[in-house]
This record gives C-alpha cells, sequence and structure tokens, in this order.
C-alpha cells in the first residue's frame, strides 16, 4: 500500500505486483495447437481502439471490454459478408493490445477483447497474456462454420477464457448460436433497446438466461452472464435482481439522478490547505491550519511514519512532517482527499478511478509531442477535472474555491489550448468519443501506441490507487 503513494508522490521504486482478484482466469499449462507466438509478416499499423468499463456484482470495476468503434461495429454488422472485413478490424485490434507490451492487459483485472469468430485463426492471439484475458466472440449474421469449436478449445486449453456476444438476430438466423455459447465461460446479452435495435426484452432474456441453462454441458462450471447495452439506472437494477454477473453500459457515467458522495474528509478545508500551499505560504502556516483537522493529521502521520518509508527516526510534529514530505509531493497527498468517499456507490467509484486515471494518462504523455511539458500541472489538470461531479457543484464555483494554476483552471473551464487539448484527449482516450480520438492524438503530435500503452498503464495505476481506500 505505502509503496504504492511512494509512486504517486514522485518516489522512484519497485511498482507492486499485479494480484490475481477473485475473478482471475487461472492459465493452464498446455500450448494451443496450431498457433505461432510469431507475429503476422504484415503486422498492421497502431490503431485506436474503444474501452468500456464493466462493474461486477459488487458494483466496483471488474474489468474494461476493448472493441471497435461504434461505427465500425455498424459497417461490420450491415455488411453482407462482414467476415473479411471483420478480420481486417479485428487484426488491427489485436496488433494494437498486444504490442503494449504489459505481462497481463489491466493486471487483476478483466478484458474483455471482442473478436469476430473468423479471428480465432490469428496468430497475434497467443501474443495477449492469458491470465485474465477474455475472447469475446461477436457472429456476423453467417452461422460460424465447424472449425470455430475445435479452436476455441485449443484456446481455453491455453488458458483463455471465450465468451459469447449474443444478438437477437443472430439467434433467428442461426439457432445453433445457442448450444456454441451455451458451453462458453461468458455469455454477453444485449439488454438495451427493450427488443428493438438487436436488443432483447424482459421475457425473451429471462427465455435465453433458461435456455443457456439447460442447454450447457453438464460437468462445466456455472456459466457467467454480462447484460450489456444498459442506458439507465433502472436498466441497471432490473438485471441486477435478475441475476446477471457483469453489468456494460452508459449507466455507468450517467448523469442521472446524481449526488454527490458523503466522505468523511472536510473537502472545504482540503482546498483551503491546497490554496496556501499553491500560494506559497510558510509551512508553519500550513501546519497550524492543519491542525485543525485530526483525520488527516492522523493520516500524513501514519502514512510517514510507516515501515516502508524508511526514516531513520518517526516525525513527530507536523511542521517537520510537511519538510520531510516537501511541497509538491504534499499538494499530490492532499489532493487525493477530495476523492475521499466514505461509502461509495457505482457512479462514485467509476468516477473517482475515472480522475485518478486521467491524471496518469496525462502525466505519463507530459512533455510528448505538443503536450504540456509539466508533469505536475498534467497531473492536476486530470484529477481535478470530474471534481465538479463528485462536490456536486459548477466547475468554475470550485475553481473559485481551488488555487490551481491558471493554465490548468482555464482548460478546465473550457478554454482551447495546449492543455485543454490534452484533456480532450483524455476523455476521448475513455472511449467517450471514439470517433474524435485519432485526430485529437494528431493535435497533440501523438501516435496510436503512444495514447493506448499510457490508457493502459493509467487504467492499472487507477486501480491499485483507488483500492487503497477498501484495504
Amino acid at each position: 500500500m505505502f509503496n504504492l503513494f511512494r509512486k504517486l508522490l514522485g518516489d522512484d521504486g519497485a511498482a507492486e505486483a499485479p494480484k490475481t482478484g477473485a475473478l482471475s482466469v487461472p492459465p493452464k499449462t498446455a500450448a494451443p495447437p496450431a498457433i505461432s507466438a510469431e507475429p503476422s509478416p504484415s503486422a498492421r499499423a497502431h490503431s485506436f481502439v474503444c474501452r468500456e468499463p464493466l462493474l461486477g456484482r459488487d458494483e466496483r470495476i471488474a474489468g474494461y471490454e476493448f472493441l471497435l468503434p461504434p461505427r465500425v461495429q455498424a459497417r461490420v454488422l450491415g455488411a453482407a459478408d462482414a467476415g473479411p472485413l471483420h478480420k481486417a478490424y479485428d487484426d488491427a485490434l489485436l496488433h494494437n493490445l498486444s504490442s503494449l507490451g504489459a505481462s497481463a492487459l489491466l493486471g487483476s483485472r478483466l478484458a474483455f477483447v471482442r473478436l469476430s469468430p473468423a479471428s480465432l485463426e490469428n496468430p497475434v492471439i497467443a501474443r495477449l497474456p492469458v491470465t485474465n484475458t477474455v475472447l469475446m466472440l461477436s457472429p456476423s449474421r453467417k452461422a460460424p462454420d465447424a472449425a470455430v469449436r475445435p479452436r476455441i478449445d485449443a484456446l481455453r486449453q491455453a488458458g483463455f477464457a471465450c465468451g459469447w456476444l449474443l444478438r437477437r438476430e443472430q439467434l433467428d438466423e442461426t439457432p445453433d448460436l445457442l448450444k456454441l455459447a451455451a458451453s462458453a465461460d461468458f455469455v454477453q446479452i444485449d439488454c438495451g433497446g427493450s427488443g428493438s435495435s438487436g436488443g432483447f426484452d424482459a421475457m425473451q432474456i429471462k427465455a435465453l438466461v433458461e435456455s443457456l441453462v439447460d442447454a450447457r454441458p453438464d460437468g462445466l462450471p456455472e456459466i457467467r452472464l454480462l447484460a450489456g447495452g444498459i442506458g439507465s439506472f433502472d436498466e441497471f437494477h432490473l438485471c441486477f435482481q435478475g441475476g446477471f454477473d457483469f453489468f456494460l453500459g452508459q449507466f455507468v457515467v450517467n448523469r442521472e439522478n446524481w449526488h454527490p458522495p458523503k466522505s468523511n474528509t472536510n473537502r472545504l478545508h482540503v482546498i483551503e490547505l491546497l490554496n496556501l500551499l499553491r500560494g506559497g505560504a510558510e509551512f508553519d502556516v500550513i501546519a497550524q491550519k492543519l491542525k485543525l483537522d485530526p483525520v488527516l493529521t492522523f493520516k500524513l502521520l501514519r502514512y510517514l511514519n510507516s515501515p516502508a518509508m524508511g526514516l531513520l527516526s518517526p516525525v513527530a510534529t507536523l511542521d517537520k512532517a510537511l519538510i520531510v514530505l516537501g511541497r509538491e509531493r504534499f499538494f499530490r497527498w492532499l489532493s487525493l482527499f477530495l476523492f475521499d468517499i466514505k461509502t461509495p456507490g457505482y457512479r462514485d467509484r467509476v468516477l473517482t478511478e475515472q480522475a485518478l486515471a486521467r491524471a496518469c494518462f496525462l502525466e505519463n504523455l507530459a512533455g510528448r509531442g505538443a503536450m504540456p511539458a509539466s508533469k505536475d500541472q498534467s497531473f492536476m489538470l486530470g484529477l481535478f477535472s470530474l471534481i465538479d461531479l463528485l462536490m456536486g457543484q459548477p466547475m468554475a464555483d470550485v475553481l473559485r474555491q481551488a488555487k490551481l494554476p491558471e493554465a490548468v483552471a482555464r482548460a478546465l473551464l473550457g478554454e482551447a489550448g495546449a492543455h485543454r487539448a490534452a484533456l480532450d484527449l483524455a476523455i476521448a482516450a475513455e472511449g467517450l468519443a471514439p470517433e474524435d480520438l485519432e485526430a485529437k492524438a494528431g493535435a497533440c503530435g501523438l501516435d496510436a501506441l503512444q495514447v493506448s500503452r499510457s490508457a493502459i498503464e493509467a487504467l492499472e495505476w487507477a486501480h491499485e490507487v483507488s483500492s487503497l481506500g477498501e484495504e
């Protein structure tokens, strides 16, 4: 835990090894037959991909789904013979993810990679980490050929988990798809649209789940169900009551019925201390203010006097604590308490982790291409980009209370410039505006690999930091 804080605050040191969570899919030892780990001779150029957060039944982020941009998906599904087109896009997606160089895409999180069944022959799959990677197969209107089942068996033998995305029109045209899905590790059902646009209504979902259970071969563990296309809290609640294990959709970031979370940290006091730091106040003045908050005082001294810090003698006074920590590192440490949530719901958790991921993403890219050079300002830009939603106040009102660097404040208010372009890139990289991602990356002088690698690192880091409050 304290090693992570040292990394957050700028200390060098080895990062913690990713932990294996309860949702992990353990790798097996056997290798899949006829799959080469060598890269394709005609490796595609790196491309931009979308990601979508996936919630578990504990209302925490369980992983992310990586997929083609919505416009590309629509084009593939609408094609009369989508096989070659889908394979070409899948090849770009696989090369993108396999080039990130991580031992696991998201540490202990699940990484769902959406592919066409025709892409199971792609040798680049073997270059993905098997731990926690789920190959989610999205069939077109053409029925999967007979070679699909042995390919799935080979990949599962290698340690991958596999699943199927079921849409109403595919099941209507290819009834045998239900048998394939019944043997999978995961099944994603489109629950949005009230039965239209490929979605299922409530009665159809109930019947489909019952059919999957009845058709599941004996001896297999219970199938895990994903509810996709959820657009509102009401839909989420219905799917939750319906026994789904995971949940996907824009409901996660929907502002509907949004309320600021309850916290055991006085945010206004935190902002006052941040203002003093940015204003250059002396440490003894800041220490006097800090003493008024016993919770913050306790947490600061506990952190500095932990064995992980390796201090030769304990720190007993606040003025000494501030000297040891330093102004910039104390500012970062203190800023995190703006996101201290006592009893968070899923929206609060997602917002907090999203803000941390933006901060890390922008800090990683600081000084590259046309990105702002200051790592500290880049970090604060991302960290404060969602503070209006967390505090339940307009951004302008929050910024009047917080004395942020002028360039950061202007960007948060939407003023054009290098900082705003950087923030727009961070937002686009979250998949909320995938059609703009390539253009925004180009405006910042960055390529797809730089953006993708930084995004994955930021997601894993944000998960580790946001998990500290749960330990």
